[in-house]
């Protein structure tokens, strides 16, 4: 039978008002549930089988022996079925000895005697009677020989308090293991409990449970609630603070603190100081335990989290939130983030809320990749499985391919409440990630949602805080409810006409609009990363998106006239851009970055100049029909130009000096440039070099050597004998790559480094800093060409030490012979 209260107390009138009255207040303080015969039964019920019922639905059972406890029948009645729990279920019985002394009762003298003689006489003509006379003659000399309390000549408070705290430490033994329904809490609640510093009693502790919707903060909290809030003198659970504080503002959030802890139902106090000065003066000398659920917003306890000192040393406070940097704000000393439940948790959960039971019958096995629909979130198990349970397995089928068509209703609404909270770009930046890069490189994420305006560093952190995101191993991860949710939000308004949808991520919506030609003026986003085999799709119906953001094309087929592209466009990568010049109507003025790999582009524009005024980076790599670049004025904020692989370039265009910004310039198997101007010369901010393999001639001027800002230069695959001295100069210079110089003979001196450049996060694919020396085979003096590696490389490391850099420096150095 499962417990409905903590205890149950058998107890003579006599009593009530004084001891037992102070006894049921100090449980109710503690929040120990106890069983009151007065409060309890409903008039006119019968007694008996009630309290019965409360007896065996009790955890612990208290008798208080007082004078005349046995000159009661329905005293000695209730003693006899609380010794058949001691005989049957083995029920913990405390007795408390309140005026009478304890080998009265044991051996039924004094008072006791008087009693007994009473019943005897009364019932000697009934031998039943007497039967029952002798039981409970067996029961009180039983339950009198217990351990418990003798109370007489004591102070009653202190004696109160013992007796409390021993019923609470039976109870905590008894809770120990969660209840059964619970999956996946046992660890957790461990954590927890480390994290509170149970034992500190020397100021107030705070954590935070932080985590997203429906995965089991609240859960967790209940049951360290319900295992330790006895220990202290005070304690409560403010459920949903935010709805607290939207309905009835801060003083709402303290009246239920105060109405908790003080069990002040009738508290009529409206002014915030006067309530605030209540807390302070009533409990700052009490150790109370308190949890606050669902805080969404720093004010709903601002003013509390700058006034912990109000409690008593010793207390413990436990936040929940969906957001991390709110719980840090209102003093967090620590944060546990709740986790996902693993396969086996989860499957546990499952079963219990489907089956009933912990197994799963065979014909149902393979409908189990539902489970994975909920991906270890426990609302989601748990709504799944109790919406399967009593189907049959038609009706699973049915049910796997619904449910991944529209997610249950209580789980979204769940989820949606985070979604609802953030400001206006952080619902964009939401959705982007939703539709489009789960599982993409933090560094990539945060590059095209920059370049959209949407201030991905602050935005990002806020979906973080509000556990909408993780970030895991540099990659943004968001749980498969949290994307469907985005991406039903997106599709809400019209979820069967994906051509009035702010984005667009299948490829299976993208061709039918393109298919059909559809107008398109909702569209904000098209992010596509597979192309659909043997489809060509017509590049007219692109030109109708007219206020497109962000494009991002891969491997499409394209046919018919590109008339124009969204003069709103920010970022814009197209593989494979199947045209030889950009529409020559299109106003890039908003666009931030224009990759456009293994292109068929021969020149950008065609006819007039096409001012890009807040481009920052361009990529034409591999495009080898490209035959001439533009004029650089247009691009005066240029930082990344990257042409490597553009095998028909012939020429660099002089005005390329003008990029007074431009930090990265790749040239690499550029094979047919002729000749680098001169005017390269005027890059001051340049950091980053790649010549490698792009000219035979390359020989002829190393001008290029003597720019002071340049930190990495790769000259290898080039036909060069000797490099300049000038190279020497290049004090910035912190890699060096001279890979398959097969006509280099000798080095010239390295630089000398008295300070190393501010490092910048390195893009994937660019080496650590070092000198690289392979297939080199003319190169003389092996062994001085090794020495001077080394003492240059352990040149570098010196003054990266003195210089107190908190980031390590990683150097390689390779000079060897291709085999």
């Amino acid at each position: 039978m499962r417990s409905k209260y903590d205890v149950f107390v058998s107890f003579r009138g006599d009593t009530r008002n004084n001891f037992t009255d102070h006894l049921f207040g100090a449980f109710k303080r503690r929040g120990i549930v106890t069983f009151r015969d007065d409060t309890k039964l409903k008039k006119g019920e019968p007694l008996a089988p009630e309290l019965l019922q409360a007896i065996e639905g009790s955890r612990i059972l208290i008798v208080i022996f007082s004078k005349n406890y046995a000159s009661s029948t329905w005293c000695l009645r209730e003693l006899e079925k609380i010794f058949d729990c001691i005989q049957v279920t083995g029920k913990r019985v405390f007795p408390i000895f309140y005026d009478v002394d304890p080998s009265e009762v044991r051996k039924q003298s004094g008072d006791f005697k008087n009693a007994f003689d009473n019943h005897e006489e009364r019932f000697k003509h009934d031998s039943c009677k007497m039967m029952e006379v002798q039981r409970w003659r067996e029961a009180l000399t039983q339950v009198a020989n217990l351990s418990g309390w003798d109370v007489r000549y004591k102070p009653q408070y202190a004696e109160i308090e013992n007796i409390v705290d021993e019923i609470i430490s039976t109870l905590d033994h008894k809770v120990s293991s969660l209840p059964p329904d619970l999956v996946g809490m046992q660890s957790p609640v461990e954590e927890i409990e480390k994290l509170l510093l149970l034992s500190s009693v020397d100021d107030v502790h705070v954590i935070g449970i932080c985590g997203m919707g429906g995965i089991g903060k609240t859960t967790l909290a209940t049951v360290l609630y319900d295992r330790i809030s006895h220990h202290y003198d005070a304690f409560c659970f403010i459920s949903d603070v935010s709805k607290i504080y939207r309905d009835h503002g801060p003083i709402g959030v303290h009246k239920q603190l105060l109405h908790q802890t003080l069990h002040d139902e009738n508290l009529q106090i409206c002014e915030l100081p006067k309530i605030t000065n209540l807390i302070q003066r009533r409990l700052c000398h009490e150790r109370v335990f308190i949890v606050f659920d669902n805080v969404d917003q720093i004010e709903q306890l601002e003013e509390l989290a700058a006034n912990w000192e109000w409690l008593g040393a010793g207390s413990k406070v436990i936040i929940i939130s969906r957001d991390d940097h709110i719980l840090r704000m209102l003093k967090a000393y620590e944060v546990y983030n709740v986790q996902l439940l693993n396969w086996d948790n989860s499957l546990e959960l499952f079963l219990k809320k489907a089956f009933r039971c912990d197994d799963i019958t065979s014909d149902y096995e393979d409908c189990l990749t539902i489970l994975k629909h909920a991906n270890g979130l426990p609302l989601a198990i748990k709504v799944l499985g109790s919406f399967l349970f009593g189907r049959d397995i038609s009706e699973w089928k049915s049910a796997l391919s619904r449910l991944r068509e529209n997610p249950s209703k209580d789980i979204m609404n769940m989820l949606r409440l985070s979604f609802d909270g953030l400001e206006e770009m952080e619902k964009e930046i939401f959705l982007d990630i939703a539709c489009f890069f789960n599982g993409n490189k933090e560094q990539y994420v945060k590059k095209v949602l920059n370049c959209c305006g949407f201030h991905p560093d602050s935005g990002i952190r806020v979906l973080i805080d509000k556990s909408l995101i993780t970030i895991s191993n540099n990659l943004i991860e968001m749980h498969d409810l949290l994307e469907e949710l985005g991406r039903k939000i997106v599709q809400e308004n019209s979820p069967k006409e994906p051509q009035k949808w702010s984005r667009l991520w299948l490829d299976k919506c993208f061709y039918n609009v393109m298919l059909e030609n559809m107008e398109t003026e909702y569209a904000e986003a098209i992010v596509l990363r597979c192309a659909k085999e043997g489809e060509i799709l017509m590049a007219e119906t692109l030109s109708k998106m007219s206020h497109l953001r962000l494009l991002v094309l891969n491997d499409m087929s394209f046919q018919g006239n590109l008339k124009n592209l969204s003069n709103e466009l920010k970022y814009l990568f197209w593989d494979k851009y199947p045209f030889m010049s950009l529409p020559s109507s299109f106003r890039p003025h908003n666009l931030v970055e224009l990759i456009l790999p293994h292109s068929g582009i021969k020149q950008l524009w065609e006819g007039t100049k096409q001012p890009l005024q807040n481009l920052k980076c361009m990529d034409l790599s591999h495009s080898t029909n490209l035959i001439k670049m533009p004029c650089f004025g247009e691009v005066p904020n240029l930082e990344s130009l990257i042409l490597e692989g553009c095998t028909k370039l012939e020429k660099i265009d002089s005005s390329i000096g003008l990029l007074k910004k431009l930090i990265l310039l790749n040239l690499k198997n550029c094979k047919s440039l002729a000749c680098i101007p001169k005017s390269i010369l005027d890059l001051c901010s340049l950091e980053y070099l790649n010549l490698s393999g792009c000219s035979k001639e390359l020989d002829k001027g190393f001008f290029y050597c003597l720019l002071p800002s340049l930190q990495r230069l790769n000259l290898g695959g080039n036909d060069f004998v000797t490099l300049p001295c000038s190279l020497k100069e290049l004090c910035n210079l912190v890699y060096l790559n001279l890979e398959h110089c097969k006509q280099l003979k000798c080095l010239p001196e390295l630089p000398v480094h008295t300070c190393l450049p501010i490092r910048r996060e390195v893009p994937w694919g660019i080496r650590r800093p070092g000198l690289y020396i392979f297939n080199c085979p003319k190169l003389g003096e092996r062994e001085r060409c090794c020495s001077m590696t080394f003492s240059w490389m352990r040149q570098m490391l010196q003054v990266h030490t003195h210089s107190f850099l908190p980031s390590p420096i990683y150097l390689h150095a390779c000079v060897r012979e291709k085999k």
